[in-house]
């Protein structure tokens, strides 16, 4: 692996710990400044909302001035944005809790970035296993960050001797891996050769869309991305309540069940997707990823319903496995598609793109994945399934023409 390749993936490991630290916080500080829940709500939606208009943004100028310069600008508002955070808990303060979401999601264009760089430092055969590796990197980082959030808050607590303060640390914590992420990407942080050997020429944001839309593959694979992101998004958001309801957890067998979410991801995007992806083809392993995650989805979709509570917990942790193996497959393929349908001058604004394509989802999926489960606990699981089955069929059309010839 190149030293560059090594230096990027264990930026993005580092840097997503600190997103980690601060995903499960957010209720937390809400919670505390007597927030309503569509307070609650809009706070969620105001990260997403900046990161739909800006990831095409920074990610269109990481393509014109470089990698390293935007990275460094989009950790930098994180390191920024996880102070702001803290001293907005320890202040009291809404607005600047307001603040603090807007600015990580305007300079947050850490993923795109971070993406486009490995696009610039693998061969197009290669691709894949690179975008798997950095899906493990992302994984990690979800497992360590709130397991990390929780040891720097009763940490803080056992220091402060019970004080309210101590709920800052966290974000406080955040702020400082952050700025580790930060020095790395200054001190040993190289900008792509491949870059500078492809100077973009200059295109407008609308261009740069319309282009998208009239490139038939990438307007598939962005679609497909879509539907994807929204099918897990009504997972993560019902997830809590389904165990909750049917296991009456709290928030240690909630945490412990995500981390045996996030590690079955690790191993499938660290070893597998590499070997699949050479193997048979993106486009081949994409036919088939997303149905098994719906297969895992309703496997889930029971959990809720099962009459012995065994079962309940047998269909719980085997119902992951599949929905873990898919997802995993699926993201880190749909991404090297992605970065193969366009030229390489156009790596980060494409990505940009995709991120702002995702983040619409998280903006929409929530809502109503929430509704669905107010309806009925199996609901959203069976409308997830039936999301990634419509996508596995879409993925077939793009399968035709990127899958290698067999003899």
């Amino acid at each position: 692996m190149k030293s560059s390749l090594r230096i990027i993936l264990f930026v993005a490991f580092v840097d997503l710990i600190g997103f980690g630290l601060i995903i499960p916080l957010q209720a937390v500080y809400a919670k505390r400044l007597h927030a309503s829940a569509l307070v609650f709500g809009c706070l969620v939606g105001i990260y997403a909302l900046a990161q739909i208009i800006f990831n095409p943004i920074l990610g269109q100028w990481s393509d014109r001035i470089g990698r390293r310069p935007i990275l460094m600008l989009s950790v930098a508002g994180s390191v920024a944005s996880h102070v702001l955070l803290g001293v907005a808990d320890l202040a009291h303060s809404l607005p600047l809790l307001f603040a603090a979401r807007a600015l990580d999601g305007i300079t947050g264009a850490n993923i795109a970035t971070v993406q486009a760089y490995i696009a610039d430092v693998t061969t197009k055969d290669d691709r894949a296993k690179g975008m798997g590796l950095f899906g493990a990197a992302f994984g990690a980082g979800f497992v360590v960050g709130p397991a990390l959030a929780a040891g720097l808050s009763a940490l803080g607590h056992w220091v402060l001797h019970g004080s309210e303060a101590a709920t800052s640390w966290p974000a406080f914590g955040a702020a400082t891996i952050s700025f580790i992420a930060l020095l790395l990407v200054w001190r040993k942080l190289p900008e792509p050769e491949r870059h500078k050997e492809h100077a973009p020429p200059s295109v407008t944001i609308l261009a740069h869309w319309r282009e998208i839309a009239t490139t038939t593959q990438l307007k598939e694979l962005l679609v497909s991305f879509f539907g994807v992101t929204t099918a897990i998004v009504m997972l993560e958001v019902t997830f809590v309540f389904l165990c909750a309801d049917r296991f009456h957890w709290r928030e240690r067998g909630i945490g412990m069940i995500f981390a045996y979410f996030g590690v079955l991801m690790v191993i499938v995007q660290g070893g597998m997707v590499g070997r699949l992806a050479k193997k048979y083809g993106e486009g081949r392993v994409l036919g088939v990823a997303p149905l098994l995650t719906a297969a895992g989805f309703l496997m889930l979709s029971f959990v809720a319903s099962a009459q012995a509570q065994w079962f309940a917990w047998f269909l719980l942790l085997v119902g992951c496995v599949p929905t873990a193996v898919g997802h995993g497959l699926t993201g880190p393929n749909i991404n090297s598609l992605i970065s193969k349908a366009v030229s390489e001058s156009r790596q980060g604004g494409t990505f940009g793109a995709s991120q702002a394509v995702g983040s619409l989802a998280r903006a929409v999926a929530p809502p109503i994945g929430g509704l669905l489960y107010d309806w009925g606990p199996a609901i959203p699981y069976w409308f997830g399934a039936v999301v990634l089955v419509a996508v596995a069929v879409l993925l077939w059309a793009v399968k035709r023409s990127t899958s290698p010839q067999t003899s």
